[in-house]
């Protein structure tokens, strides 16, 4: 598996700097909408980190312990058709991330996790940030880089590190109101 990581990279490549306006309108924008409308809450969420990180998909992860798989309730971008999918909790990106407790760097995971091979577009870098709700990983939010062009760097990962405070905010409320339940049962549409 460490053939597949390359967290330490982040570090190592040049950094954009932050865009601090842009960052503080959206995160004006998702404090609004968290309050307002929970329920479109996640889906703006990662399209907010799509268009911060300049990535080619987002989405959130979310572990349903019941069926030791990952769900994806909302997803931007190209990968925007496995909407409701996921990946095993026990074998796979997320459950790795929570399993270590960092974020982590994946290139080209499905030469690992070869179960991913079949997802397109290929995945060349996948950035992931573990969001907590009372100190215990629950999901993920996640960037995907499906060309060679871009690189992820350390602005990208602090980027998804302050998304991930909102997506654990969320979730909070989405297991107090009873919606979690219905996240985590979510099936794919049309993708496994």
């Amino acid at each position: 598996m460490d053939s597949v990581i390359a967290t330490p990279e982040l570090d190592r490549r040049p950094s954009r700097l932050p865009d601090s306006k842009a960052e503080n309108t959206a995160l004006l924008r998702l404090t609004r909408e968290l309050s307002v409308a929970p329920d479109r809450f996640f889906p703006t969420l990662v399209k907010t980190a799509l268009k911060l990180s300049g990535a080619d998909s987002t989405g959130i992860s979310l572990l349903n312990k019941e069926t030791n798989r990952f769900v994806w309730p909302a997803v931007a971008g190209e990968l925007s058709p496995y909407l409701g999918a996921g990946t095993p909790s026990d074998f796979g990106p997320c459950g790795t991330v929570l399993e270590r407790n960092a974020p982590l760097l994946f290139l080209h995971p499905e030469r690992y996790f070869t179960y991913l091979v079949d997802v397109a577009p290929p995945l060349e870098e996948v950035l992931l940030i573990p969001f907590r709700v009372a100190g215990e990983a629950v999901g993920t939010i996640w960037a995907v880089l499906h060309g060679t062009e871009r690189k992820f760097d350390a602005e990208d990962r602090r980027l998804l590190e302050e998304l991930s405070a909102f997506a654990s905010s969320a979730y909070q409320i989405f297991l107090s109101n009873g919606t979690l339940d219905t996240m985590l049962a979510m099936q794919p549409q049309g993708h496994s």
